[in-house]
């Protein structure tokens, strides 16, 4: 990436093209290391593919209800001594409306069915958690990866007007697992780019 005389450079631009989500429901074995979405990794589906042999992408996302980024904490922690202040924990939430009614969407809503496949429904919002890989891809073909474990903490079914769509505008909190990171982080994230990364993992 080249910037110009003033410092500005187009090529950097966070221009975003396309996304998508998958979800695997969550197991205390698996073990999310770096390594998996590392820069290098054309491919992070091979890497990932026994997590994910039970994931599905959540499907279609709406155009007005694009991934979202959020960070929420309480105040920081002032000291006496001026200069000092320690940053309390944050909760790191990604927001997305879905538009597809898929078993993933109902898992993370309304749960699994019985047997005859009725849903017993106590509330929108279940405690599952789950582990989530998300891509986001730029102009520049540049691809930006996550990958943590994701639990639901709001769901918010749009209206279902006639001959529109009705999707669901989700809310979820990327948890500190002790199987991401080994525990030191909410979630890895790495930036691939086809034309400049060593590629390898095909």
């Amino acid at each position: 990436m080249t910037a110009d005389a003033q410092g500005n450079d187009l090529t950097a631009v966070k221009y975003v093209t396309s996304s998508k989500i998958i979800i695997a429901p969550y197991d205390p074995a698996a073990k999310l290391t770096a390594s998996m979405i590392a820069k290098t990794v054309a491919d992070p589906i091979t890497t990932l593919k026994d997590i994910f042999s039970k994931g599905h992408a959540v499907g279609l996302i709406t155009s007005d209800g694009a991934p979202q980024d959020a960070r929420d904490s309480d105040d920081a922690t002032e000291f006496h001594q001026p200069g000092y202040m320690l940053n309390a924990d944050p909760n790191l939430t990604l927001a997305f409306t879905v538009a597809e009614d898929n078993e993933t969407v109902r898992g993370m809503t309304i749960g699994t069915p019985d047997a005859d496949g009725v849903y017993h429904v106590s509330d929108t919002i279940q405690d599952s958690k789950w582990i989530a890989y998300q891509e986001t891809h730029y102009k520049t073909g540049t691809i930006r990866r996550r990958l943590g474990v994701l639990q639901t903490t709001g769901s918010e079914p749009a209206q279902d007007t006639r001959g529109e769509v009705s999707g669901i505008a989700l809310t979820t909190t990327w948890q500190k697992d002790s199987i991401v990171d080994n525990g030191n982080s909410r979630y890895l994230q790495s930036y691939y780019t086809p034309t400049t990364a060593t590629e390898t993992g095909k």
